[in-house]
């Protein structure tokens, strides 16, 4: 590929369809799959990725406000979509319009939505949030029957299911993962006896998507895995997963320091020798983190080149003494693959002592985003 601007950020959709494949080849045909599009598709594109996984046949799409669901809508996609963070309670007019499925963990929200569902002469569906060992959003174990017998005094709502979240299911012990499942299942059943039938309930992430059917339940709710990256990186898995986003830009300049030449602003690099130094249009104004700063590396000609010196708004200088060919306009390759030479999120990460999520998100935001296989 040749860069034409100074950066290029890509994002392969045909990679995202094969990803959701993978996942859904993991699941019983009745199993149904919600995918995780949440903050802007990780750095992906809210509307295109939502487009190519609905018509990869995804059952749900996953977004965390209101205003991306109510996006969704206006794009014309009729898929479900669930509010994984609920609403506010003056929201619930606006959510209940537009047929989109709120989690619910508040009394007053839920009365909101029956409000909203009752004026509105429709029914409202709704998700009850438990929290099995997360410590984040969600009403506490023995809270849920109480709350669902509140919920079941709104004949406007349809409650879909209970849902909770796995805190460590992507790591090779399973006992704590393992205590969350038997705490939501217990739950399931106490209140399938109370007569709710809670038939879309859900609880697994990527992680448990993968190597834990029984947390399928009546649907999985997949994330990082959709956009190429294992959910544990330290884990040798045999995922087949294809990365969707990279991220490329072209040599500015090309310069030749001799030896004790500072680079970069705190002159926090000196050079030992001579230096042949190819200088960058990127920066953290592109989501490159400062921290990759005397870490990261860079491709060029299929070979790695480190990063010298501080990384600034706009530009990261990199040695080049190896690769003596490299001249002003070549491609340079931040996230993705050169030759025999890859780059993947998982390594950007732990230079910049991080996740796979945040670089996506980070790159996907600061940059605009090129669309293959449209």
């Amino acid at each position: 590929m040749i860069v034409t601007s100074m950066v290029d950020l890509s994002i392969d959709l045909g990679a995202l369809a094969h990803n959701y494949r993978q996942l859904r080849a993991r699941c019983a045909p009745q199993v149904k799959m919600l995918a995780a599009v949440k903050a802007d598709a990780y750095g992906h594109g809210l509307e295109p990725a939502s487009r190519t996984l609905a018509a990869a046949g995804a059952d749900y799409l996953g977004v965390g406000s209101l205003e991306e669901g109510l996006a969704l809508r206006q794009a014309g996609l009729t898929t479900p979509v669930l509010l994984l963070l609920g609403i506010l309670p003056a929201e619930a007019e606006s959510a209940v319009a537009a047929d989109l499925d709120v989690v619910v963990y508040r009394p007053d929200v839920a009365q909101a939505v029956a409000a909203a569902a009752r004026s509105q002469g429709k029914k409202a569906r709704v998700h009850l949030k438990v929290d099995t060992g997360m410590g984040r959003l969600g009403v506490l174990p023995d809270e849920v029957l109480p709350f669902l017998e509140s919920l079941g005094e709104h004949p406007q709502l349809e409650i879909m299911g209970l849902l909770s979240h796995l805190a460590v299911a992507e790591i090779e012990d399973k006992s704590y993962t393992l205590k969350q499942l038997a705490e939501f299942t217990g739950l399931l059943a106490a209140a399938r006896a109370r007569g709710f039938e809670l038939p879309l309930s859900h609880l697994a992430n990527s992680a448990a998507t993968w190597e834990l059917k029984e947390t399928h339940f009546g649907m999985v709710r997949p994330g990082i895995m959709l956009y190429g990256s294992p959910p544990a990186p330290q884990r040798h898995l045999a995922m087949n997963l294809k990365p969707v986003m990279s991220f490329a830009c072209q040599v500015l300049q090309v310069k030749r320091l001799p030896p004790g030449a500072s680079i970069s602003y705190g002159c926090t690099y000196t050079t030992p020798d001579w230096c042949q130094l190819a200088v960058l249009p990127v920066g953290y104004a592109n989501g490159y983190s400062r921290l990759l700063s005397n870490r990261g590396e860079v491709l060029i000609g299929g070979q790695r080149a480190p990063i010298r010196g501080r990384v600034c708004m706009n530009l990261i200088m990199v040695e080049v003494s190896h690769i003596p060919e490299v001249t002003a306009g070549d491609k340079v390759t931040l996230l993705g693959a050169d030759g025999d030479e890859r780059l993947t999120a998982e390594e950007l990460a732990g230079w910049a002592q991080t996740i796979s999520y945040e670089i996506y998100l980070a790159l996907g935001n600061a940059n605009p985003r090129r669309y293959l296989g449209t």
